[in-house]
């Protein structure tokens, strides 16, 4: 009688039909790449920053005792940064003109970048100028008097040839703690000239505030007689020194025009032929 056929001993039961068939396994690797392949898009389209061109017509001018840039504006961008030489920050703003009125005296390069929330341009080509003596965060106040004042220290002023220079010290009665000072800074700044002699000498302060000013006002008031002239009041001491407030224009009305009598001027007279 025939014996019915055996499996060889050791033979796995699986080997007689696989239970995985090879296109199943094709089908499933294929999904998983589309899976990667989507989620890697959506990704990349959730976290892609647009950046912004940079901009372009960048200039700079030092020829007003400060420096001033000035730049195109790039569509959707939402402000700019100015950068000078290594990465001095000069400004960051929306503006398209920036005032570096701190640069030092020397070879300075510029840059500017646009920027669009977090989102930074490429600089622009740099700009190179070389920049003199200014009177540095300064130069402003002193753009107040564009005839009157030197607008760089080492040039003369339009009228009568004025030469000035920053006085460092402050008054006597703010330097302190002392019988005679209390220490409290009032004036931010101080130029003492002279129109075209040293014989024609005149000051021009500027006050912390009008309380400031007022205050130094106050205190030469004691000995001294109150004068007109054609751009407010003033007062004039029995030594012939006279500081005089600017009363018709408040851009300027922090500032105080000082002028001592010499036998080549007469103080009234030479104030009021300051062209302010």
């Amino acid at each position: 009688m025939a014996r019915p056929m055996t499996q060889p001993p050791g033979t796995p039961a699986a080997a007689r039909e696989p239970l995985v068939r090879p296109w199943t396994i094709a089908v499933i690797v294929a999904a998983v790449l589309m899976v990667a392949v989507g989620s890697f898009f959506s990704v990349r389209a959730l976290t892609s920053i647009d950046v912004p061109d940079a901009p372009t017509g960048l200039t700079v001018d030092a020829g007003t005792g400060r420096l001033v840039a000035t730049w195109d504006s790039v569509p959707g961008a939402s402000g700019y940064q100015l950068v000078r030489d290594n990465g001095v920050v000069v400004y960051r703003g929306p503006q398209t003109e920036a005032v570096d009125a701190a640069v030092p005296a020397g070879e300075h390069t510029y840059r500017v970048a646009a920027l669009d929330g977090d989102a930074v341009s490429p600089p622009s080509p740099p700009q190179s100028v070389r920049t003199g003596a200014t009177w540095g965060v300064y130069a402003p106040l002193v753009a107040q008097f564009p005839e009157l004042l030197p607008q760089t220290p080492d040039t003369a002023a339009k009228w009568n040839n004025a030469e000035c220079v920053r006085r460092y010290a402050g008054g006597r009665d703010e330097v302190g703690p002392s019988e005679t000072g209390n220490g409290q800074v009032r004036s931010v700044f101080v130029v003492r000239c002279a129109a075209g002699a040293v014989d024609r000498p005149f000051g021009v302060f500027w006050f912390a505030s009008k309380d400031a000013l007022n205050a130094e006002y106050s205190r030469s008031s004691a000995t001294s007689r109150p004068v007109r002239w054609k751009h407010g009041t003033g007062l004039i001491d029995e030594n012939g020194r006279g500081v005089f407030k600017i009363t018709d224009d408040p851009a300027r009305e922090l500032a105080m025009i000082v002028v001592l009598r010499t036998p080549a001027q007469d103080v009234l007279g030479m104030v009021d032929s300051m062209p302010i």
